[in-house]
């Protein structure tokens, strides 16, 4: 059985194989205040805005980590950087579930 993960343009990202190499992060947001939302979203994920016809794009912790967003709540980071994220989720009251 082949697994793949393709981003939003169709391109491949990852074969089974490099997927074995990764650790499954799955988070929930239900219990932080909107405020919060907000900050770890930015924080973890990175934003883009448009001011005066320019555009800024402000990566995240994961792509800082060489990690890649599978879903809305759901994650992959390579196994070495699997303990930065849990320190930080576990930081900023996110609950989640790591499956290595």
């Amino acid at each position: 059985m082949t697994m793949l993960i393709n981003d939003k343009k169709g391109g491949i990202l990852l074969q089974k194989k490099e997927i074995e190499d990764y650790s499954l992060f799955l988070y929930s947001l239900k219990d932080i205040t909107p405020k919060d939302k907000v900050k770890f979203i930015r924080e973890f994920l990175g934003y883009s805005l448009s001011k005066n016809g320019k555009n800024y794009s402000y990566g995240g912790l994961l792509e800082k980590l060489k990690g890649i967003k599978v879903s809305n709540n759901s994650f992959l980071v390579p196994h070495e950087n699997s303990s930065v994220v849990e320190a930080y989720l576990q930081s900023r009251g996110v609950s989640f579930v790591a499956k290595k």
